[in-house]
């Protein structure tokens, strides 16, 4: 009949139009880089540097992808970051999506959809509430989630407040490719770290070891692909491990005349050279977190995580 069908489009036009207002990009603008974030996740959508007319992160085809591509690039990655084996953390029981494994804070928490709560030209900050229940916790929670350009630095700041201690690690989930290459293979790479995470086939984390004599050793600075050709991590294709951050240590990437200094307040970062992306290796993803491991993992009422990532032309570092 003519008029279901006019009000059947009448509700196709108001889906759509409300999804435009929650998915508007919001663009975050200096004289160095556009960076174009999302209420999808908070997400970190794009990084454009501007004196090489490049973007140099992994961009995902639309906002609603952030809600369920499966490199969850560029997305706010909450209430834990990484893997929890068998999904089960003290009296906790995380959904199992990633196999027989709980990952990146389960099912529920990337369809989250954030609100702005503040605005500037260089400066936005997300926030959302989360109800006592949701994402296998049992307290309400509010995270918020500021990203501010500064110069030649995006800086990230996570904060998380509950009424009561809940198992917290969030991180920013970007990835990264210099120089605009197929692969990410010809960065330069350096970390001053003296230990690091081996995992099992399941990519869960099994013990931290010594990365003396080790193929996993960044310290000296070493191009990726000779990083990621070793045997070891033949089953994950390349790098998938947690380095343990001393106090004021940086990952240093350098490729195609720019560098990277990224770092954080957090325990480890996890450097992920890309290899089960739909594209392999194209992307290096650098997720600064605690160590993946249960009894590194701790619960409080009050979170603030830091995250800065500096951009600089030609090998600066």
């Amino acid at each position: 009949m003519p008029e279901i069908a006019h009000f059947l489009q009448k509700i196709a036009l108001f889906k759509t139009v409300f999804r435009l207002i929650i998915l508007f990009m919001e663009v975050l603008d200096n004289s160095f880089m556009t960076v174009c974030t999302s209420p999808c996740n908070a997400a970190v959508h794009s990084v454009y540097i501007k004196k090489l007319d490049r973007t140099v992160t992994l961009v995902l085809p639309t906002e609603e992808s952030h809600m369920s591509d499966p490199s969850y690039s560029g997305n706010t990655i909450f209430p834990f970051a990484g893997r929890i084996r068998g999904g089960i953390y003290g009296n906790c029981r995380f959904d199992l999506n990633d196999g027989a494994n709980s990952i990146h804070g389960g099912s529920e928490s990337r369809r989250a959809v954030f609100s702005i709560a503040e605005k500037t030209d260089t400066r936005i900050v997300y926030t959302i509430e989360r109800a006592a229940g949701q994402d296998g916790l049992m307290s309400g929670r509010v995270y918020t989630v500021e990203y501010s350009l500064s110069d030649n630095e995006l800086v990230i700041v996570h904060r998380m407040t509950s009424s009561s201690p809940v198992l917290t690690d969030t991180t920013c989930h970007l990835y990264f490719n210099l120089s605009g290459e197929k692969t990410v293979g010809g960065h330069f790479i350096r970390l001053d770290s003296d230990e690091a995470l081996i995992n099992d086939e399941e990519h869960c984390g099994l013990k931290t070891v010594s990365l003396d004599g080790s193929a996993l050793d960044l310290r000296a600075g070493r191009m990726l692909e000779d990083v990621c050709s070793a045997p070891c991590l033949g089953f994950s294709r390349g790098l998938n491990n947690a380095y343990i951050l001393k106090k004021g240590s940086a990952v240093r990437l350098s490729a195609g005349g720019l560098s990277l200094e990224a770092s954080s307040d957090s325990p480890a970062v996890v450097i992920y050279f890309g290899g089960f992306l739909e594209e392999p290796s194209s992307f290096i993803a650098l997720e600064f977190q605690s160590v993946p491991l249960n009894e590194c993992r701790s619960e409080t009422r009050d979170y603030v995580r830091h995250m800065r990532f500096r951009f600089c032309f030609e090998n600066s570092f």
